[in-house]
């Protein structure tokens, strides 16, 4: 039940971004002993105004980890359930057919719905692409 955060998501990072057009921000947490159920990593911030139009995940951990992909509101608005391998590299989530644009800053998350013996060391990694349209500016 524990909920980390990784450097892309700290509360003073704001990514870098012209307000119109597309940005890409990776970010790593590495997984310094086994990780539990229900263990939560915030990866990558989002400005209000962000439409997510693609994101990646990977685990560079020797076992198998099932990962929900998600944010605040929803824990599994981008990746409902899955296992996540170190052999798969990167793995592409599902975005709403209706593009998500967020209306406030958040996260996307990593949920870690469920882990074994073998989720020891390595490391999960996120790139998340979004885009920022001119005619929706957030509030400031």
């Amino acid at each position: 039940m524990a909920t980390f955060t990784a450097d892309q998501a700290q509360t003073a990072i704001q990514p870098k971004t012209i307000r119109v057009g597309l940005t890409a921000v990776t970010s790593f947490w590495s997984i310094q002993n086994s990780i539990s159920a229900s263990t939560t990593v915030q990866m990558v911030k989002v400005p209000a105004g962000a439409t997510p139009v693609m994101i990646l995940i990977g685990n560079t951990n020797n076992g198998d980890s099932a990962l929900m992909v998600g944010d605040g509101n929803s824990t599994g608005r981008f990746r409902a359930a899955g296992t996540v391998s170190a052999g798969q590299g990167m793995v592409l989530c599902n975005l709403p057919v209706i593009p998500y644009t967020y209306s406030v800053d958040d996260t996307i998350d990593i949920l870690i719905s469920t882990a074994s013996a073998t989720t020891l060391g390595g490391a999960l990694s996120m790139t998340v692409i979004f885009s920022m349209d001119v005619r929706n500016p957030p509030v400031q």
